[in-house]
């Protein structure tokens, strides 16, 4: 049996990529996106046509970038996605931007700007979940938001006490960055699978409905140990690894459901782990506008 034959079997893969012909190649279930794989797929040219038609319809005046007026990124934003949204069976996950990420009432006023483009363009909604870091700002929004009927994906998880609050408020769905945990704490163990696996386990003992998205995957073994989640969010590079391999028991080596070392609060890891991958996706959208802005300036 091939690996991918075996993880359709037990859960439902994501891709954690913006590149429109890979997407309509092998329809995912779902979809995760951030401005650096955005800015990726524009540089590698997989939008080249879609790309060219967004820049020549859309007004030069508009705002370039804001958090509260419609801007030329959220056209962009949800340009890209109506491209793919009808490649993917389930959702499509929409990151905020990270410069609004403590603060509460702009990451609602920006759902709802994403929800709004995607009524007037015809754009199924429930298909759109608002990727959302896990601040507690975040999760209160997120909470805010499951109210006015707008699902999100809290994202930078990395400790037991966000995940509470996220499986608490009933947010639809959370991504453990599973390799930068296991970067930043080593045990005899893979602590980032570990970690994964104690929420999981945390989540059927109380029968919390949230779902579980693993991400930031370092290797092969990870998502293997992860098939039991709800979803896995792979990117192209182990997707394509995943597509050749066969299944081979001695992969399991690692396993560790019955281990009994629980990851339960990485307390300063997390928290570190957190602001930096928020400043990581603050200067990857801060590229991408500034790509865009040499693109517009230079349309003729």
């Amino acid at each position: 049996m091939k690996i991918i034959s075996f993880l359709k079997k037990n859960t439902k893969i994501s891709i954690d990529s913006a590149e429109i012909l890979y997407i309509k190649k092998y329809k995912f279930d779902s979809i995760t996106s951030n401005p650096s794989l955005i800015l990726l797929s524009i540089l590698n040219k997989s939008f080249n046509k879609i790309m060219i038609n967004f820049m020549l319809n859309l007004n030069k005046k508009i705002i370039l970038d804001s958090d509260y007026e419609i801007s030329y990124y959220d056209y962009l934003l949800i340009f890209i996605a109506g491209n793919i949204i009808r490649y993917i069976k389930d959702n499509v996950s929409l990151e905020i931007p990270a410069r609004i990420s403590f603060n509460y009432k702009k990451i609602i006023i920006y759902a709802k700007k994403i929800i709004y483009l995607c009524n007037l363009f015809g754009i199924d909604d429930k298909k759109i979940l608002i990727k959302i870091p896990a601040t507690n700002a975040g999760i209160l929004a997120a909470s805010k938001l499951k109210v006015l009927g707008i699902e999100c994906n809290l994202t930078l998880i990395f400790d037991i006490i966000q995940v509470k609050k996220c499986f608490e408020n009933g947010i639809f769905l959370i991504s453990p960055f599973v390799g930068r945990i296991s970067d930043s704490l080593l045990c005899k163990y893979d602590s980032g699978v570990n970690f994964v696996k104690n929420i999981y386990e945390y989540k059927k003992k109380f029968n919390f409905k949230t779902k579980i998205m693993a991400a930031s995957f370092r290797n092969i073994n990870q998502i293997l140990n992860l098939y039991f989640c709800d979803y896995l969010t792979i990117s192209p590079k182990f997707f394509d690894q995943i597509l050749k391999k066969k299944l081979n028991i001695n992969i399991y080596k690692n396993i560790i459901f019955n281990n009994k070392k629980n990851i339960t609060n990485l307390n300063y890891y997390s928290n570190k782990l957190l602001i930096n991958g928020i400043k990581q996706f603050e200067i990857d959208h801060n590229n991408l506008i500034n790509l865009l802005s040499l693109i517009i300036n230079n349309i003729k």
